[in-house]
């Protein structure tokens, strides 16, 4: 019988083998695109080079720690059989690198970080939408509020990135405006730049709270979501590899599609996998005798 693709090509492992991990990457194919993350896995074998480096050279270790069994006629049996996977991953010291359907993953992902984190927790969001609409119907479009609700994040923490600013979204933005919660439109990053956007993102969610935590929907690029614009695959690529830096409490990267001609690919999602666990290996190499050690100017580049 063949062995399962994995993340990375990372060893598939029980709850007992995710002790000694930097990362544990578990499906979640909640709320659409129910293949993304067989879509991820597959597309990553072409970076399996990057673990095998990150692990050699700066002990940085990944696993694979399957797939949550979701239905999406019962959308509280699949939030508590991901509370157990993620609750496993977190026990043992291990950040979950979810790969999910759409954003909804976020969700059951925040609950149990809210229940294991003793601190705060910061949040770096990259998303077409900002998600904060009061009373949506689908819980994709609330799920920051919803976060705020549960005392996950506080308004202060949380970092929105990439939205594109249609009318849909004018309950959001006066929701952002009126919290306080921190926003880089589209127009901001190619107006500020996606470096100096991504600086301050870290530095917003990484002072004062124990872990940051990162959420990545691939439709925020360029043809995601049906749209003609939005970030390109480098700014993201580049944005993401400056964010985790921070010490990571979880990782997720969602709606990966297919289908999709450009934009929002598994290729993309398995690139930016590969790019959190390079960054996590440059932060361990960085930290000699205990003092973090400052990146030269210019090499922002993962």
């Amino acid at each position: 019988m063949p062995s399962p693709v994995t993340l990375l090509g990372a060893p598939r492992v029980a709850l007992d083998g995710l002790l000694g991990a930097r990362f544990a990457a578990v499906g979640l194919p909640l709320g659409g695109h129910p293949d993304g993350p067989s879509a991820l896995r597959a597309a990553s074998q072409a970076y399996v080079a990057w673990r095998e480096a990150a692990e050699a050279e700066a002990g940085v270790r990944v696993v694979d720690y399957g797939d949550v069994a979701v239905d999406d006629g019962d959308t509280a049996g699949s939030f508590l059989r991901a509370h157990e996977r993620l609750a496993d991953v977190l026990a043992a010291g291990a950040a979950p690198l979810v790969l999910g359907g759409s954003a909804l993953a976020t969700l059951p992902t925040l609950q149990v970080l809210a229940g294991k984190l003793r601190g705060r927790l910061g949040v770096v969001s990259f998303s077409p939408s900002l998600d904060l609409a009061a009373g949506a119907a689908d819980a994709r479009e609330s799920r920051w509020r919803r976060a705020l609700g549960l005392g996950a994040c506080e308004p202060q923490t949380l970092v929105l990135i990439g939205d594109r600013g249609g009318p849909e979204e004018a309950e959001s933005r006066h929701e952002a405006l009126s919290l306080g919660v921190r926003r880089y439109s589209l127009c901001d990053v190619m107006e500020v730049g996606v470096a100096a956007v991504a600086r301050e993102a870290l530095e917003f969610a990484g002072t004062g709270t124990e872990a940051v935590y990162i959420s990545v929907d691939l439709g925020v690029v360029e043809g995601g979501a049906g749209e003609p614009i939005g970030m390109r695959t480098s700014e993201l690529g580049v944005a993401l590899g400056i964010v985790a830096r921070a010490h990571l409490a979880a990782v997720d990267v969602c709606g990966a599609d297919r289908a999709a001609p450009w934009g929002a690919t598994p290729s993309l999602g398995a690139r930016l996998a590969a790019c959190v666990v390079a960054a996590a290996a440059e932060v361990e190499q960085r930290d000699v005798g205990g003092v973090r050690q400052r990146r030269p100017a210019g090499r922002d580049v993962p």
